[in-house]
């Protein structure tokens, strides 16, 4: 019984030992790039072959400002809501990302440069693509049995205040 246990207990340290190594961070370019702007979401001007899939970022939505936060507990996207809320409009990149809440904590997928929200659909993703100042997230949903075409949200960054 007590082989049993010291085996048992060798293999769950092992387990959760490797655990730490395996935990995906964000390279410091792209924290860098994320944190030292303030994103506002924005109707993207680049062309799309299929126009429907450009999120068009309604009228309480555009003064919103969206930043990132990185930190060993956890990286958390955050919404500071403008003076218009949206309400119960829940076709809003406010309403499918945060809700009701105003912080989202995120994982980041290296090899996919993507997104992943905490608590969202285990298929759901959204791909980051970053150039100067302007941020494209594109949301993804690898689940085999939906069809769901990629979306395209656009922001663009103003330099945020120097944090002290």
């Amino acid at each position: 019984m007590n082989k049993l246990f010291t085996g048992s207990f060798a293999i769950l340290f092992l387990l959760t030992g490797c655990s730490k190594e395996n935990e995906v961070t964000v390279p410091m370019d792209v924290q860098k790039q994320l944190e030292s702007f303030e994103w506002s979401p924005i109707v993207s001007a680049r062309g799309t072959t299929n126009e429907q899939l450009k999120h068009k970022p309604k009228d309480c939505e555009k003064d919103n400002v969206y930043t990132f936060i990185f930190s060993e507990s956890a990286n958390k996207f955050t919404v500071n809501r403008g003076k218009e809320l949206c309400g119960d409009d829940k076709l809003t990149f406010e309403s499918l990302i945060f809700a009701e809440q105003q912080h989202r904590a995120f994982t980041y997928d290296k090899e996919k440069k993507s997104i992943k929200f905490a608590g969202s659909d285990p298929y759901q993703s959204y791909e980051l693509q970053i150039d100067g100042n302007h941020l494209t997230l594109i949301s993804h949903n690898n689940n085999p049995v939906a069809y769901a075409a990629p979306f395209e949200y656009y922001f663009q960054g103003k330099r945020a205040a120097t944090k002290k």
